[in-house]
């Protein structure tokens, strides 16, 4: 993460527009240390991300992701495989998160996305410039 993305949370935080637990997970990347079984139908997953996922559960808006995983994994499959999941349709049960939980869930299960989503939600609150 740059400096530049780290002052705007920063803003971000202290303006209230972004809740300081959810960057907090965003730069700890919080992990479960016994993480549950991942379901045959969520084997998609790579099984080095599952603590990852269940970790993202501490955040309120995640807090049954593991239960909608498993009720759509199709849905989370077809997410999951996009070429760009930043930006790409959700799946139906997490389809109203705001683009900074979209980074949070692309920080346990889509790392090499991250980067892309950071510039998109730089650039969006900030302005371009402060991309480039």
């Amino acid at each position: 993460m740059t400096l530049s993305t780290m002052l705007t949370f920063k803003i971000l935080t202290r303006s209230g527009r972004l809740d300081p637990k959810e960057v907090d997970h965003l730069v700890k990347k919080e992990v479960a240390l016994e993480p549950p079984h991942q379901s045959e139908s969520l084997k998609f997953i790579p099984e080095a991300f599952w603590a990852a996922v269940k970790g993202l559960e501490n955040i309120k808006t995640f807090e049954h992701l593991i239960n909608n995983m498993e009720s759509e994994p199709h849905l989370y499959k077809k997410w999951y495989g996009d070429e760009k999941p930043e930006s790409c349709d959700l799946p139906k049960s997490i389809k109203d998160i705001n683009l900074f939980q979209r980074i949070l869930l692309l920080r346990a299960v889509r790392p090499d996305r991250l980067y892309n989503a950071l510039q998109d939600y730089v650039s969006e609150e900030m302005g371009s410039k402060f991309v480039e």
